[in-house]
């Protein structure tokens, strides 16, 4: 486990001011969570939703995707106005082909810590969605994620005698070194420097310790760990304010027979803010780390444990530069995140026996790897909260729940059957040739004409378009899931014993089927759930120029996909969102506490939107004009200014 670096709390219950904090947690379903509470997992929330407020009638924005669904919250704005339409989208004039990633780009209308920086409040934002400093949105104190340089490693270690080592740590064997390149993505390849030494004095030559350098003058301050215990190495990259890996050697001896060093990403972090800020944070906290390691865990590189110790190292940085911000600088508002629940959920979400893998085993296994996620949630809750002064407020927040997948589509291949997408050779997108292309996030896809004189090298004429437009509605409009999946009685026997009886099973006594597995029926109908707008000029959440000229969502258990290789396949991820935020597995959560807020249920239904305007409301700053959402008034109405 790694120690936190959490520093103690001094601020007087006194305190002149207080911050408004937003903590959002991605993907925290609003059922789960309260499962989770009912349970005792959740302990922390308990007391918060016990003495503040709480939503039990929320919904998010459609869609439902992560960076639409936190610009949204952070500006009270639908997609229309601050142009995040999805997680991926499409700018006109160029290839149709050429994508933005929401997360790199800039929200159109002024999210919360710009405007209230820009009305005389000091503000801080950690890791929130869409507060990349540098979109030129950022807040007085901003820490966002830079990007990947090398992905994780796991390699073999051929060490050798090494001698005449200046500055090295004291070693009761021949000191032995090993070494190598880290070939980073757009800058200067790594050499590294692996010294293993002997640092007990028993008469044993065993390798315990190991030092980590960029050259070979080792010192007691290089990076350093002991065998098989985690270690943190600082890189030192050009033009990234952070960089570093958490590494661990491990081995079973310590002979260095068998010795293996892993690594994490090499990751950087942005850091914007006052003079010596980006170094103070460098200082006590270190590099801005990798967030998780799926793909070493898959492979078998690391343990859950060790997986589950790489995402709480992550979660824990980003807390305490929070609470650091917090303490130190007394921002009017904080805003910071946390992802792990939706990245456990996109991965772990096995609820269907129709999806991929599914048994009883591996349900509980899976279960089990979302709830710790919720735990770890929970933890961070009660370290915010123990850290909260009588004058500060916080919003505990989601920005969509999650809902089981079991296949994918693919909007590209039914555009290349309807003869409106070629692809070459290669099966790259030939855009002489395509006529539309669709940007695939979660369940919901745009669909954008190859527009002459609006995309570059457009081939589709003004006069064309409204008969394209059709025929792309006309294509989804008559596809069917075709596939022969087991009959309801089938499904319901072969999973009986994974079931109480008789009440989520097979009835044997009456030999009936019972209304819990309703759902699963042959399923013939067609997994595009509707065409959201055939115009998207008409369409209220796509009435901006990212959105696709069509957009298309899917029903429920598919999830959209980029290629355009099969029409309907089983799927690897088995949890998603962006569809219908009215659907119950899609509901976020909203949770208020601190100074003067009311306490029990908001008993109206209220949206994510509603967010940044109480926000306004309790900081006593005017709110723009662009916003759609209202004021929360059961948590406004008993505010004092």
């Amino acid at each position: 486990m790694f120690t936190s670096t959490l520093l103690p709390v001094t601020a007087s219950a006194d305190s002149e001011k207080g911050t408004m904090m937003i903590l959002s947690f991605d993907g925290m379903r609003h059922d789960f969570a309260e499962k989770y509470i009912e349970d005792g997992s959740m302990p922390h929330l308990k007391k918060l939703k016990k003495e503040g407020s709480y939503a039990e009638n929320i919904t998010t924005v459609f869609p439902s995707l992560t960076a639409a669904s936190h610009a949204s919250i952070a500006t009270g704005a639908k997609p229309e106005k601050t142009g995040f339409v999805s997680n991926e989208f499409h700018y006109k004039g160029r290839k149709l082909t050429n994508t933005k990633d929401a997360f790199n780009a800039t929200i159109k209308v002024a999210p919360l810590w710009r405007e209230a920086k820009r009305q005389g409040k000091v503000t801080a934002a950690v890791g929130f969605p869409g507060s990349n400093p540098k979109q030129k949105n950022e807040a007085d104190y901003s820490i966002y994620y830079g990007n990947v340089l090398a992905e994780s490693d796991y390699r073999k270690l051929h060490f050798k005698p090494v001698k005449h080592l200046k500055n090295a740590p004291k070693s009761f064997s021949e000191p032995q070194a090993a070494a190598i390149k880290i070939k980073l993505k757009g800058k200067k390849d790594v050499l590294l420097h692996i010294l293993a030494i002997d640092s007990s004095d028993n008469n044993q030559k065993d390798y315990d310790r190991f030092y980590l350098s960029e050259n070979l003058s080792f010192s007691k301050q290089a990076a350093s760990a002991s065998l098989n215990k985690w270690g943190h190495m600082p890189l030192h990259v050009k033009n990234a304010d952070t960089a570093g890996f958490i590494f661990k050697v491990k081995g079973s001896k310590k002979t260095l027979d068998d010795i293996k060093l892993y690594r994490t990403a090499v990751t950087t972090g942005q850091i914007k803010g006052p003079d010596g800020f980006k170094e103070e944070i460098v200082k006590q906290f270190g590099f801005f780390p990798d967030q998780d390691d799926l793909p070493s865990y898959q492979k078998g590189w690391i343990s859950r444990k060790e997986y589950e110790e790489i995402n709480e190292n992550f979660s824990n940085w980003m807390l305490e530069t929070s609470l650091f911000i917090k303490e130190k600088y007394k921002p009017d508002l904080l805003m910071f995140y946390e992802p792990h629940i939706d990245l456990e959920e996109h991965t772990f979400l096995l609820t269907d026996p129709r999806q991929p893998g599914y048994s009883k085993k591996t349900v509980e296994q899976y279960e089990s790897h979302i709830k710790w996620a919720y735990k770890q949630a929970d933890d961070v809750i009660g370290k915010t909260m123990d850290a909260m002064t009588k004058a500060d407020q916080l919003f505990i927040v989601s920005d969509h729940g999650m809902e089981p997948i079991h296949s994918r589509l693919s909007p590209n291949y039914e555009l290349k059957k309807a003869g409106l997408l070629q692809v070459d050779e290669k099966g790259n997108v030939d855009l002489s040739k395509s006529k539309a292309y669709a940007v695939a996030s979660g369940s919901i896809a745009h669909v954008y004409i190859n527009l002459k004189g609006r995309e570059k090298g457009g081939i589709v004429e003004p006069k064309e378009y409204e008969d394209v437009q059709n025929r792309i509605a006309q294509a989804f409009k008559e596809i069917k899931d075709e596939r022969k999946l087991a009959s309801r009685k089938e499904l319901l026997k072969s999973h009986y014993k994974e079931w109480r009886h008789g009440e989520h099973g097979w009835d044997e006594t009456k030999d009936t089927l019972v209304s819990f597995f309703d759902i699963l029926r042959d399923r013939k109908e067609n997994p595009y759930e509707k065409i959201m707008e055939t115009d998207r000029k008409k369409a209220d959440s796509f009435n901006d120029p990212n959105a696709g000229d069509i957009v298309l969502a899917a029903a429920p258990g598919y999830l959209m996909g980029k290629d355009a290789k099969k029409a309907i396949e089983p799927t690897v991820e088995l949890g998603s969102h962006g569809g219908n935020p009215e659907r119950k597995e899609l509901e976020p959560v909203f949770y208020a506490y601190g100074k003067g807020l009311s306490h029990g249920k908001i008993k109206k239904h209220i949206s994510t939107i509603d967010i940044a305007p109480t926000v306004y409301e309790l900081m006593d700053l005017q709110p723009p004009a662009f916003i759609d959402g209202k004021p929360i008034k059961a948590l406004v109405k008993k505010q004092t200014h």
